[in-house]
């Protein structure tokens, strides 16, 4: 099997009109961290044992990453170019700089935007709510959406 590439949505945080401040500061909600941990409980077998774990630096995503690294028993690199409003061509580059199979959790709509540069499927197409993750795989130069996930479409009790 080929490189592995896991996109992670923040899980949910704060809405922008409750905060005041830095957006990048803006934290996860007690309830988006709850969904996400069983969230993560329930996906657990579908990644690799050995897995890079990189986040963007804004604290609803960095939180996200942190309970990742909590269940992969993983350490979080943080990488700039994962910041909101990142372009397509900044995941590229962090893909290519790393070896091995990857978790990269940012934001909307930059995730459906790189997932459209890399396989042409719409972000029309693709519901990538909060806490989503979807499953990248390549073989040879050719990426493929291999998998879905969104915890909004589980039943989870929180």
């Amino acid at each position: 099997m080929g490189k592995r590439v896991f996109l992670v949505r923040h899980a949910k945080a704060l809405k922008r009109e409750e905060w005041k401040g830095d957006d990048c500061k803006r934290p996860l909600t007690r309830e988006g961290v709850k969904e996400f941990r069983e969230f993560i409980k329930w996906l657990l077998p579908v990644f690799p044992k050995r897995v890079k774990l990189i986040s963007s630096p804004c604290e609803r995503a960095l939180r996200t990453a942190e309970i990742f690294a909590e269940f992969l028993k993983t350490d979080v690199a943080v990488d700039e170019r994962l910041k909101p409003d990142a372009e397509p061509d900044d995941y590229t580059a962090v893909i290519k700089e790393n070896r091995g199979n990857l978790i990269l959790v940012g934001h909307e709509p930059d995730i459906s935007l790189f997932l459209n540069s890399i396989t042409c499927v719409s972000p029309a197409k693709l519901a990538f709510k909060k806490g989503a993750v979807a499953e990248l795989r390549r073989k040879g130069d050719i990426w493929k959406l291999y998998a879905l996930f969104n915890p909004a479409s589980l039943k989870l009790k929180v």
